[in-house]
């Protein structure tokens, strides 16, 4: 008996929505009609001298005619109910069905501001970041193919020139030095790639921030990167600031930076650190200025230069930047490039620790 309920409920939940709005109603509807024809017999019985038999033949006919006339009115009257209901979710189901099969729609409206409304928007932004992850997906399969190609058409390539005796300045040592060379761009590639996923990962589930003196970190950075290279003149203006963050990402994130700069300078490198005030409501910021002389970077690259794979002349991976940006704006944060003189300057803008 308990099986056969059970089995009746699921039924009923396999049903399409309208369906089960439509016997819901009908039946409501129909029990209404009941209690207030019962009632009301009642009351006449019981509260004046006329008296009802409800088992006279002739009333009986017209009560069951009567009641014949409710149900087709309540059935009518639930249909046009749960149609209307029902019509706006039909047609969010199959604007999904749609999007599921990325068959992307121009736009999702429906003039309402309920919990429908609701839902349409909520569906019309969740199809925006599908088709914007569905873009980067594509491309980064196209740029991995081509990144990952040339290396390893390289490797192949200078392997069967070894297996063949052929050598580059006649030199075994210096074949395989080309080779190792690969290698390692290769495998630093790859790790820059597995980094990002894993930074996706780590920053979406990550909310333990920690606080961090900007003075100190910029010192170590900068003194391990740029000793080493004696044709650049390191300058450090550092303010004793202090940031909340996770303090391995943001040294990641600048020391990307900065080693972009090395790499484009011609005789310096300046370091710049100025707390500054946003907002009456947003409080105060830290000013990174991240400078260095070389040639000035045109628009059409600043514009795409912290984009995934996107490399400007001399560029290693077009990863580097893109790292960095997606570090700081999850710090809440902002980094931008720009062409000052003889100079060129990245900025990054971080909330700061009063």
């Amino acid at each position: 008996m308990d099986m056969g309920i059970r089995m009746k409920k699921n039924s009923m939940k396999n049903k399409p929505l309208g369906f089960q709005i439509w016997i819901i109603i009908t039946i409501f509807i129909i029990l209404i009609a009941v209690v207030v024809f019962v009632t009301t017999i009642i009351t006449i019985n019981n509260t004046s001298d006329f008296y009802i038999n409800i088992f006279d033949k002739a009333l009986f006919g017209n009560l069951l005619k009567l009641m014949i006339c409710i149900i087709i009115v309540s059935i009518i009257a639930a249909k046009m109910i749960s149609n209307t209901v029902t019509k706006p979710i039909r047609f969010l189901e199959r604007k999904v069905r749609l999007i599921a099969n990325k068959k992307w729609i121009k736009n999702i409206k429906i003039d309402r501001k309920d919990e429908i409304g609701k839902l349409a928007y909520s569906i019309s932004k969740m199809q925006e970041n599908l088709e914007k992850l569905d873009k980067e997906e594509e491309f980064f399969l196209q740029s991995l193919s081509h990144e990952l190609k040339t290396p390893i058409m390289v490797i192949k390539n200078y392997c069967q020139a070894l297996r063949d005796g052929i050598y580059i300045n006649d030199s075994m040592d210096d074949t395989i030095n080309v080779i190792e060379e690969e290698v390692n761009a290769l495998g630093t590639k790859i790790g820059k790639l597995l980094y990002i996923s894993s930074l996706e990962y780590v920053l979406e589930k990550e909310d333990n921030f920690d606080e961090i003196e900007l003075k100190k970190m910029i010192e170590h950075l900068a003194g391990r990167l740029c000793n080493f290279n004696e044709d650049i003149k390191l300058e450090l203006q550092l303010e004793k600031c202090f940031v909340m963050g996770i303090e391995e990402k943001l040294q990641v994130a600048i020391e990307n930076v900065l080693d972009n700069c090395i790499r484009y300078a011609r005789t310096y490198i300046k370091i710049i650190t100025k707390k500054i005030s946003a907002s009456k409501h947003e409080g105060f910021y830290v000013e990174i200025s991240i400078i260095n002389d070389g040639d000035h970077i045109p628009k059409e690259v600043r514009t795409h230069l912290f984009n995934k794979f996107y490399k400007g002349s001399n560029g290693n991976f077009g990863l580097g930047l893109y790292i960095t940006k997606k570090i700081i704006e999850f710090h809440k944060g902002n980094v931008y490039i720009e062409n000052s003189g003889d100079e060129v300057i990245f900025t990054i803008k971080l909330p700061c620790v009063v």
